[in-house]
Protein backbone atom coordinates (compact mmCIF):
# COMPACT_ATOMS: atom_id res chain seq x y z
CA UNK A 1 0.00 0.00 0.00
CA UNK A 2 2.74 2.36 1.25
CA UNK A 3 4.47 1.67 -2.75
CA UNK A 4 1.31 2.38 -4.57
CA UNK A 5 0.99 5.54 -2.20
CA UNK A 6 4.07 6.71 -3.18
CA UNK A 7 3.76 6.14 -6.82
CA UNK A 8 0.58 8.10 -7.46
CA UNK A 9 2.11 11.30 -4.93
CA UNK A 10 5.09 10.96 -7.71
CA UNK A 11 3.21 10.94 -10.27
CA UNK A 12 0.48 13.97 -9.23
CA UNK A 13 4.46 15.67 -9.05
CA UNK A 14 4.82 14.92 -12.54
CA UNK A 15 1.96 16.14 -13.74
CA UNK A 16 2.03 19.51 -11.93
CA UNK A 17 5.62 20.44 -13.42
CA UNK A 18 3.91 19.11 -16.66
CA UNK A 19 7.17 16.92 -17.01
CA UNK A 20 6.82 15.26 -20.56
CA UNK A 21 9.35 14.14 -23.13
CA UNK A 22 9.83 16.55 -25.82
CA UNK A 23 12.64 17.53 -28.36
CA UNK A 24 12.63 20.77 -30.09
CA UNK A 25 12.64 19.87 -34.01
CA UNK A 26 13.79 22.42 -36.54
CA UNK A 27 10.28 22.94 -37.31
CA UNK A 28 9.20 23.73 -34.15
CA UNK A 29 12.25 26.62 -34.60
CA UNK A 30 10.47 27.72 -37.36
CA UNK A 31 7.02 27.36 -36.41
CA UNK A 32 8.04 29.86 -33.44
CA UNK A 33 9.35 32.15 -35.11
CA UNK A 34 13.41 31.40 -34.44
CA UNK A 35 15.46 30.05 -37.03
CA UNK A 36 18.93 28.45 -37.29
CA UNK A 37 22.15 30.09 -37.46
CA UNK A 38 23.36 30.23 -41.27
CA UNK A 39 26.29 28.41 -42.65
CA UNK A 40 29.41 30.26 -43.09
CA UNK A 41 32.65 29.20 -45.06
CA UNK A 42 35.78 29.58 -42.66
CA UNK A 43 39.34 28.50 -44.54
CA UNK A 44 40.86 25.24 -43.18
CA UNK A 45 44.24 24.23 -44.08
CA UNK A 46 45.55 23.70 -47.09
CA UNK A 47 43.08 26.02 -49.38
CA UNK A 48 39.58 23.89 -48.85
CA UNK A 49 36.96 25.26 -47.41
CA UNK A 50 34.28 23.83 -44.81
CA UNK A 51 30.72 24.78 -44.17
CA UNK A 52 30.44 24.87 -40.29
CA UNK A 53 27.25 26.12 -38.48
CA UNK A 54 28.31 28.82 -36.04
CA UNK A 55 26.75 28.91 -32.25
CA UNK A 56 24.73 31.01 -31.16
CA UNK A 57 26.30 33.42 -28.32
CA UNK A 58 25.48 32.10 -24.91
CA UNK A 59 23.05 35.63 -24.01
CA UNK A 60 19.76 34.68 -22.63
CA UNK A 61 18.33 36.49 -19.45
CA UNK A 62 19.66 34.09 -16.46
CA UNK A 63 16.19 33.62 -15.45
CA UNK A 64 15.81 31.90 -18.05
CA UNK A 65 18.09 29.13 -16.78
CA UNK A 66 17.44 29.66 -12.84
CA UNK A 67 13.86 29.61 -12.65
CA UNK A 68 13.98 25.96 -14.61
CA UNK A 69 16.69 24.63 -12.45
CA UNK A 70 14.60 26.02 -9.29
CA UNK A 71 11.55 24.06 -10.39
CA UNK A 72 13.86 20.69 -10.84
CA UNK A 73 15.19 21.68 -7.14
CA UNK A 74 11.64 22.07 -5.61
CA UNK A 75 10.35 18.45 -7.33
CA UNK A 76 13.08 16.56 -6.61
CA UNK A 77 12.97 17.64 -3.21
CA UNK A 78 9.18 16.84 -2.98
CA UNK A 79 10.03 13.23 -4.87
CA UNK A 80 12.77 12.34 -2.16
CA UNK A 81 10.48 13.57 0.26
CA UNK A 82 7.50 10.92 -1.21
CA UNK A 83 9.82 8.08 -1.59
CA UNK A 84 12.23 8.64 1.43
CA UNK A 85 15.24 8.72 0.25
CA UNK A 86 18.51 10.65 1.32
CA UNK A 87 20.23 12.16 -1.02
CA UNK A 88 23.95 12.28 -1.19
CA UNK A 89 24.28 16.28 -1.65
CA UNK A 90 22.54 18.70 0.85
CA UNK A 91 20.11 20.91 -1.12
CA UNK A 92 18.88 24.24 1.36
CA UNK A 93 17.86 27.79 0.41
CA UNK A 94 19.63 30.91 1.67
CA UNK A 95 17.38 33.67 1.16
CA UNK A 96 16.14 33.29 -2.08
CA UNK A 97 19.05 30.91 -3.40
CA UNK A 98 19.00 27.49 -4.30
CA UNK A 99 22.36 26.34 -3.05
CA UNK A 100 23.89 22.35 -2.49
CA UNK A 101 26.73 20.89 -0.26
CA UNK A 102 28.39 18.42 1.01
CA UNK A 103 26.68 16.51 4.08
CA UNK A 104 29.28 16.63 6.90
CA UNK A 105 30.27 13.67 8.42
CA UNK A 106 30.05 12.44 11.88
CA UNK A 107 34.13 13.03 12.35
CA UNK A 108 34.42 16.76 11.09
CA UNK A 109 37.95 16.21 11.00
CA UNK A 110 38.25 13.64 8.11
CA UNK A 111 37.28 16.93 5.45
CA UNK A 112 37.16 20.46 6.36
CA UNK A 113 36.00 21.96 3.63
CA UNK A 114 31.85 22.32 3.37
CA UNK A 115 31.63 24.89 1.08
CA UNK A 116 28.71 25.35 -0.87
CA UNK A 117 27.75 25.28 -4.64
CA UNK A 118 25.07 27.99 -5.59
CA UNK A 119 22.30 26.40 -8.10
CA UNK A 120 21.66 29.84 -9.97
CA UNK A 121 23.85 32.33 -12.25
CA UNK A 122 24.38 35.43 -11.48
CA UNK A 123 23.56 38.10 -13.74
CA UNK A 124 27.26 38.67 -14.21
CA UNK A 125 28.28 35.35 -14.59
CA UNK A 126 30.61 35.61 -11.61
CA UNK A 127 29.67 32.55 -9.99
CA UNK A 128 29.78 30.47 -13.64
CA UNK A 129 32.43 28.10 -11.97
CA UNK A 130 30.90 27.24 -8.93
CA UNK A 131 27.30 27.18 -10.46
CA UNK A 132 28.84 24.21 -13.11
CA UNK A 133 30.47 22.32 -9.65
CA UNK A 134 26.60 22.62 -8.03
CA UNK A 135 24.81 21.54 -11.24
CA UNK A 136 26.91 18.48 -11.18
CA UNK A 137 26.26 18.09 -7.60
CA UNK A 138 22.65 18.37 -8.69
CA UNK A 139 22.92 15.68 -11.27
CA UNK A 140 24.66 13.39 -9.18
CA UNK A 141 21.77 13.25 -6.62
CA UNK A 142 19.41 12.40 -9.53
CA UNK A 143 21.60 9.81 -10.39
CA UNK A 144 21.65 8.80 -7.55
CA UNK A 145 17.81 9.06 -7.09
CA UNK A 146 17.49 6.33 -10.54
CA UNK A 147 20.05 4.21 -8.42
CA UNK A 148 17.68 3.82 -5.56
CA UNK A 149 14.67 2.89 -8.11
CA UNK A 150 16.32 0.78 -10.61
CA UNK A 151 17.04 3.01 -12.75
CA UNK A 152 20.14 2.63 -15.26
CA UNK A 153 21.31 6.16 -16.56
CA UNK A 154 24.35 5.73 -18.58
CA UNK A 155 27.12 7.48 -17.54
CA UNK A 156 27.28 9.72 -20.97
CA UNK A 157 23.28 10.60 -20.13
CA UNK A 158 24.22 11.83 -16.46
CA UNK A 159 24.62 15.47 -17.50
CA UNK A 160 20.60 15.50 -18.81
CA UNK A 161 18.88 16.85 -16.01
CA UNK A 162 15.29 16.64 -17.07
CA UNK A 163 15.68 13.22 -18.79
CA UNK A 164 17.51 11.70 -15.61
CA UNK A 165 14.34 13.09 -13.55
CA UNK A 166 11.84 11.85 -16.23
CA UNK A 167 13.20 8.45 -16.02
CA UNK A 168 13.42 8.11 -12.69
CA UNK A 169 9.76 9.24 -12.05
CA UNK A 170 8.48 6.64 -14.67
CA UNK A 171 10.41 3.82 -13.27
CA UNK A 172 8.36 0.55 -13.30
CA UNK A 173 9.73 -0.39 -9.67
CA UNK A 174 9.10 3.53 -8.58
CA UNK A 175 8.72 3.50 -4.68
CA UNK A 176 10.10 0.14 -3.67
Amino acid sequence: MTVGTRRILVKEVTSLFELKPGVIEEADLVASGMTLPQQQQHPVSKGTVENEIEAPPFKYPKEELNAPVGLVIHMLGLIVRYLGIKLPFLIFHKETRPYIRMIPPNTPQLWDNYNKMPLFLEEDDKNFKRFVIGMAMLNYNLAYLCYTQNVKIPLSQVANTLQSLMACCRAPNLGL
